[in-house]
């Protein structure tokens, strides 16, 4: 299950103040009136510095068995979200139906399993990543997959979604 927080304007701004990358971030995104392409955000997203502990202090997770959805910002053209996660929970398998996404990951492993359907529309895995933190993932469509913490310690990645997650299809493993 999936628990999902958006930062009011006040917490917000505050998350703004202390993490001066995401507001360059933020700002950068605003001033385009388009949805940016892959490339130039898993360019950024790269090059980004996040204050780690300023971004904790704004963000939560949730002790459920899925993970939290914590949406900085959303607007026409694209979705900021830090999602966490604690040891051992996952996403469902899912595309995002429409929408392109990069995440920076802010902390701890990231894994990323990716999967193909079968003839009887069930999804295989089809290769695993491990990501780091520092590292880029960007994810155009078709792209099916789950994102799982399967180490001991906690997980965010810095998703941005062009243009917002509106929709996104669930699969059933084969």
């Amino acid at each position: 299950m999936v628990a999902v927080v958006t930062l009011d304007e006040d917490r917000r701004n505050s998350l703004l103040d202390c993490c001066e990358n995401l507001n360059e971030m933020i700002n950068w995104l605003d001033s385009i009136d388009s949805r940016p392409g892959l490339e130039e955000l898993d360019s950024r997203l790269s090059s980004m510095e996040i204050n780690l502990e300023g971004l904790k202090e704004h963000i939560g997770y949730t002790e459920d068995n899925g993970y939290q959805r914590n949406i900085i910002k959303k607007t026409e053209h694209y979705e900021m979200v830090a999602i966490t996660w604690r040891a051992g929970q996952d996403t469902p398998i899912h595309d995002h139906n429409g929408s392109d996404c990069a995440f920076l990951i802010v902390e701890g492993t990231s894994t990323e399993t990716v999967y193909e359907l079968d003839e009887d529309n069930l999804a295989v895995p089809s290769h695993v990543r491990h990501y780091a933190p520092g590292e880029v993932c960007a994810a155009g469509e078709p792209d099916i997959h789950r994102i799982s913490n399967e180490t001991d310690g906690d997980l965010i990645n810095l998703h941005v979604y062009t243009p917002p997650l509106f929709a996104f299809d669930v699969y059933e493993a084969a």
